[in-house]
C-alpha cells in the first residue's frame, strides 16, 4: 500500500521574535502562506524497519526529520515502525521556505490516512509541535497566524493567495545560527519590538511584510540586500526575506507580472528563481 503527498512550501510574511524562553524556544508571532512550490513524498508500508530515499543524497538517513516523525508516529501508535519513504525535493535546503518541516508534516499525514486515521488531529498537531516550529503550520494547509513557538496555530483560509516570485543565493543558512546572531543584536536595541497584527482581507504589503531576522541575515550577507532591490525594480510590491532565509521574495500583482520577472532574473544566471503562488488544502 503506497501514498504520495505534496509537501508544500511556505513564506513568512509577518515574523516578529517576541523573546526566548527559558528552554532555548523563541516566542513569536508570524503569518505564514503555503506556496504551489512543493516537495514529493512516497510512502509504503513495509517491512519492520524504516528507510528514506531521497534525490538528494546529503540529507538522506536518520537526521531527516521524515524519519523523526516516522518514529513519533509508531511511538505514539504503540507499534513497530514498518515504512519506506521516497522524498523528491523541489525546495531549496535550510533556504527558510520550511522544507524539512513541511517534510514531516507530510510524513505524519501520510502515515495517518495508511492506518485509517488512527490518530486524532490534536494528537498529530502534538506529535507536529514536538518535531519542530513549523511543523504544526503545515498540518493546516492553508494560510495561518502562528504564535508560541509556531505551534499555536489560527487558519486564516480566506487570506488572499499571493503570487510571488521566490530568490535564492544559492547557499543554505542555520536557523539556529540566525537566531543566536539575533539574540545578540535584539537584546542590544533601544526600542522595543512592537506588532502589529496585519489584516486578513486586502493586506498592504507596506504594513504586511515584516521579518525580525531579515536584518541580522542583511547584516551578515549584504547580497541580500541585493536581491531586495532587484525585486523592486522588477515590479513586485513588496519583498521581504521569508523565515531565517536566505530566500528573498517579491509579491507581484498577478501571475504574468512574477512570470516575466522570473524570466528576467533567469537570463542573468546568478540565482535560483521561482515564480509561485499561494495555496490551499
Amino acid at each position: 500500500m503506497q501514498l504520495i503527498i505534496q509537501a508544500p512550501a511556505k513564506v513568512n510574511l509577518f515574523l516578529k521574535v517576541l523573546g526566548r524562553r527559558p528552554d532555548g524556544y523563541h516566542e513569536l508571532a508570524t503569518l505564514m502562506q503555503p506556496l504551489d512550490l512543493a516537495d514529493t513524498l512516497a510512502v509504503r508500508l513495509d517491512a519492520p524497519g524504516l528507510s528514506l530515499v531521497c534525490d538528494k543524497p546529503e540529507i538522506s538517513g536518520e537526521n531527516n526529520l521524515v524519519i523523526a516523525a516516522a518514529k513519533a508516529y509508531y511511538n505514539a501508535l504503540g507499534r513497530t515502525p514498518a515504512a519506506a519513504f521516497e522524498l523528491r525535493k523541489r525546495i531549496p535546503v535550510a533556504a527558510g521556505l520550511g522544507g524539512g518541516s513541511s517534510d514531516a508534516a507530510a510524513a505524519l499525514l501520510a502515515l495517518n490516512a495508511l492506518h485509517d486515521c488512527a490518530l486524532e488531529p490534536g494528537r498529530l498537531a502534538a506529535l507536529a509541535a514536538g518535531l519542530g516550529a513549523d511543523v504544526p503550520f503545515f498540518l493546516a494547509g492553508c494560510t495561518a497566524w502562528c504564535t508560541g513557538i509556531g505551534e499555536q496555530v489560527e487558519p486564516w483560509p480566506d487570506f488572499p493567495l499571493l503570487h510571488l516570485l521566490l530568490v535564492n543565493p544559492g547557499f543554505a543558512l542555520s536557523t539556529a545560527q540566525v537566531y543566536q546572531q539575533f539574540d545578540f543584536y535584539w537584546t542590544n536595541r533601544p526600542q522595543p519590538i512592537k506588532i502589529r497584527r496585519p489584516l486578513r482581507n486586502a493586506p498592504s504589503m507596506d504594513h504586511l511584510l515584516a521579518n525580525d531576522l531579515e536584518e541580522v541575515s542583511l547584516r551578515e550577507h549584504p547580497i541580500l540586500g541585493q536581491i531586495k532591490q532587484t525585486l523592486r525594480k522588477a515590479g513586485a510590491r513588496g519583498c521581504l526575506m521569508s523565515g531565517s532565509g536566505p530566500t528573498v521574495f517579491g509579491v507581484f500583482a498577478d501571475a504574468a507580472q512574477a512570470g516575466k520577472a522570473a524570466r528576467s532574473l533567469r537570463t542573468k544566471g546568478r540565482w535560483w528563481v521561482r515564480s509561485c503562488r499561494g495555496v490551499r488544502a
